[in-house]
């Protein structure tokens, strides 16, 4: 049997149950409880029970009341089921034929028994934000819903308020895309600053006026094209946390989604579910997207009138092609704007304690890549540091190429694998045994490998890194 911590995650659902049948199996404090919530939703409730706690008596009235003991049958017709009964045999006899039948059972502190499970459910007007835990602390889902309550009441769901009230008003005065296009791009983090500082009638009228530019901007001249813009935003290295906040900003008002590859999944669910997804993932030696589809792409969403990020790893200006993407865009007359990203090349080695420059050691360093687009060998610059981007293809080239250069084939080197990722290794070697190290590994693209006196401080000072760097979310920045 799956336990609850292999599971895959719960898929969360708002269930109309207004007039719909749902029944409870057992009378005492988890039944109240389970009585109260169907009923704020308007369910018809059963409640079945040979004994009833006091609880029930403010409800008497309000729900269908069976004094007796559970009969199959007892759940026909019903949406959904508890059982909550004192004996688990019950339950899990409710369960079974509850699966027969293709009805959702909930049977209590059972959560393998559970087709469902209920969220913790932060409420203010017509906005619900619900919080699940699978089950495993369902105390902490309580603090976060108290958590936000307090937020939704601080403006939140009063901007909810004006925003349906003006999606109604203006439903008539734009076409179908267009009012998609409109609502979905309204910056809302400003609007909530705006009505907390001003108020919801100011909030409302700075809506008004936005909503009355884009009709007139949108009817001025039908035989124009109307055309979007696109934005490059850098990922970073590969955590989700690493982005800016600008770029996840951005990210919330896009309709379109140009991303490559390494973007990692929850950034890619950061975008509006009606954004339009567009993969473009280029893989080293491998079945790649070609760098002029990618540009004709997000100039034809451009043009259609979405509002394009065009989303890559580390920064669009560090080996990104952020440039020729702003090339196609001029030639084509779309407006484009950049928001820096934290770049791999420099960002991963400090995940890892290695510091790029130290006294003594690195006043100078280089990003370079293995080959040039031509597919010519770049050459080893003059500095004491040098980061090679995916070099997993060419590293004996590399070795060559640094050994010519002079490089004593003692100097330290660390390949690293998918840095700030789940999936991220490190490897600690020296020029002389880089390439066949690595062979070994089974270390696999997207790799970097810094070379330099850097890399042997950070090996000497790896106990001390490894007890204070602060990695995923359970470090410092968890």
């Amino acid at each position: 049997m799956t336990t609850s911590t292999d599971r895959p995650p719960l898929h969360p659902l708002f269930l109309d149950l207004s007039h719909r049948a749902v029944l409870v199996v057992g009378g005492g404090n988890v039944g109240v409880r389970k009585t109260r919530e169907f009923l704020e939703c308007g369910a018809k409730v059963r409640v079945v029970s040979p004994l009833f706690h006091p609880a029930f008596t403010p409800l008497e009235g309000q729900f269908q009341k069976t004094e007796r003991t559970w009969l199959p049958g007892d759940e026909s017709g019903c949406r959904l089921v508890v059982a909550a009964t004192s004996d688990p045999a019950t339950n899990r006899a409710i369960y079974a034929i509850c699966s027969q039948r293709g009805i959702l059972c909930n049977v209590t502190d059972v959560p393998e028994l559970c087709d469902w499970q209920a969220a913790a459910v932060a409420r203010s007007g017509r906005t619900q934000v619900a919080i699940s835990t699978s089950g495993g602390a369902p105390s902490l889902a309580s603090h976060a819903r108290r958590e936000l309550e307090d937020w939704l009441s601080d403006g939140f769901s009063e901007l909810v308020e004006i925003f349906a009230k003006l999606r109604v008003e203006s439903k008539h005065l734009l076409a179908g895309p267009e009012r998609e296009h409109f609502w979905k791009t309204l910056p809302a983090a400003e609007l909530l600053e705006d009505l907390r500082r001003e108020g919801a009638l100011a909030c409302e009228n700075k809506i008004r006026s936005l909503l009355s530019s884009h009709i007139s901007a949108t009817n001025s001249d039908a035989t124009t094209p109307k055309f979007g813009r696109v934005v490059l935003v850098g990922a970073g290295p590969g955590h989700p946390d690493l982005i800016t906040r600008l770029g996840l900003k951005v990210l919330g008002r896009a309709t379109a989604l140009v991303y490559d590859r390494l973007v990692s999944e929850e950034l890619l669910r950061a975008v509006p579910t009606s954004c339009q997804m567009h993969p473009v993932g280029k893989t080293g030696f491998g079945k790649s997207h070609g760098q002029d589809d990618i540009n004709a792409l997000i100039v034809e969403l451009a043009k259609a009138g979405h509002l394009v990020v065009r989303l890559k790893g580390g920064d669009s200006f560090v080996f990104g092609r952020g440039g020729e993407e702003i090339e196609a865009c001029e030639a084509a007359g779309i407006p484009v704007e950049i928001v820096p990203g934290v770049s791999a090349s420099l960002a991963v080695p400090a995940w890892h304690g290695i510091p790029i420059t130290h006294r003594g050691l690195s006043r100078s360093f280089a990003v370079v890549s293995g080959f040039h687009a031509d597919g010519t060998e770049a050459k080893i610059p003059d500095v004491e540091t040098v980061i090679v981007m995916m070099p997993l293809h060419s590293v004996d080239s590399v070795k060559r190429r640094f050994l010519e250069a002079g490089w004593e084939a003692s100097t330290p080197c660390a390949a690293i694998q998918a840095g700030t990722t789940p999936d991220e290794a490190i490897l600690f070697s020296t020029l002389h045994a880089i390439d066949s190290d690595l062979a070994a590994s089974g270390l696999h693209s997207p790799l970097m490998v810094v070379v330099g006196k850097v890399v042997g401080w950070s090996s000497l000072h790896r106990p001390q890194t490894d007890r204070i760097l602060t990695r995923g979310r359970g470090g410092l920045a968890g």
